[in-house]
């Protein structure tokens, strides 16, 4: 079956079809057993289906355990038609800020608690697992989170700042006793790849000690060259590898293409997705959309089609069940 599907195509596949598709996708060369990887199954096809069986399945002739292409991934132990997935990997993975679970709910007909946990097993196969970055690495931090009611709350601070000064006032005290604006957001790291890979993370703060071991994990120091901005969390790196600082009280832009407007502008994208399709995002889950938008941005070059069909790659081994308070038993008829 052709990798080059439409949205159109997806809706219209029965789900037999999916299953060859995922078998395709994930089985290029024959299916392989996933309980010991023997390979060389034997099929069986039953003369009836009950409703929570399906039609045809494989033998593994040395374990002699019986499974479908779906056991071991997202779609596991899933009483959801195969196409209706399909159909919300195809629109998560072409939505370039997002689509909601009230989306997903309202366009294929589930339930909305089964649609968000849904997006939320597709989020899990899109987390990256590539090496560390390389190149000329951009990197900043930003803060996630709702507005006050007078605008954005370190806008408010600022002036209010800015009107103590004025008025011959210590700046300073109108921060006694207040959270600054900041202090009530989530804290997100970002790096990428001038012209390459994004990796972002929800971290605790932006502190030298949070930050630092981050960066040395997952860039190669030898063959980087990394560029932030000021802030002090970012001073102590230079032992480590070369590192150029663009001091935004300034300047925006330095000779010798000294800057950090690709991760910034990364960080709009994210913002118009969250603020736009979402509303809101708790902090627990927030990773979890990083990794939505993370994906969709590394494949940018690539067309939707080739972006669904890239998917199929990762969902094995990705199998949620953080929402279980009991140990799951195997289902070979998943």
């Amino acid at each position: 079956m052709s990798e080059q599907v439409s949205f159109h195509d997806v809706m219209r596949w029965t789900d037999e079809e999916c299953r060859a598709f995922l078998e395709g996708q994930r089985w290029p060369n024959g299916p392989i057993c996933p309980k010991c990887g023997a390979d060389k199954p034997y099929k069986v096809i039953r003369k009836a289906a009950d409703k929570n069986k399906v039609r045809s399945f494989y033998k593994c002739r040395s374990c002699r355990k019986q499974f479908t292409a779906t056991v071991g991934t997202i779609f596991e132990d899933s009483h959801i038609p195969l196409n209706k997935w399909f159909a919300a990997i195809y629109l998560m993975c072409a939505s370039k800020k997002g689509v909601s679970a009230h989306q997903i709910h309202r366009m294929l007909g589930v339930a909305y608690r089964t649609a968000w946990f849904l997006c939320h097993r597709v989020r899990e196969a899109m987390r990256e697992s590539g090496g560390p970055l390389a190149g000329i690495i951009e990197a900043d931090e930003t803060y996630i989170g709702g507005k006050a009611r007078r605008g954005h709350p370190v806008a408010y601070h600022e002036r209010m700042q800015i009107d103590l000064e004025a008025r011959g006032l210590n700046p300073l005290q109108h921060q006694r006793g207040k959270r600054h604006g900041r202090k009530d957001k989530a804290v997100v790291f970002g790096m990428m790849e001038r012209g390459g890979r994004v990796r972002t993370q929800h971290v605790p703060n932006a502190d030298a000690s949070t930050l630092g071991p981050i960066m040395i994990r997952d860039i190669d120091v030898r063959n980087s060259r990394l560029i932030t901005d000021g802030h002090r969390a970012y001073k102590m790196i230079g032992h480590n590898m070369q590192h150029d600082i663009i001091n935004h009280e300034l300047e925006y832009v330095r000779a010798g293409n000294i800057h950090t407007q690709g991760i910034e502008n990364y960080w709009g994208l994210v913002k118009r997705g969250i603020n736009g399709t979402w509303h809101h995002v708790g902090e627990p889950y927030l990773d979890q959309y990083l990794r939505e938008f993370d994906y969709r941005f590394n494949r940018r070059k690539i067309s939707d089609e080739e972006r669904f069909a890239a998917l199929f790659g990762q969902v094995a081994g990705r199998r949620v069940t953080w929402y279980c308070q009991t140990p799951q038993p195997e289902n070979p008829y998943a």
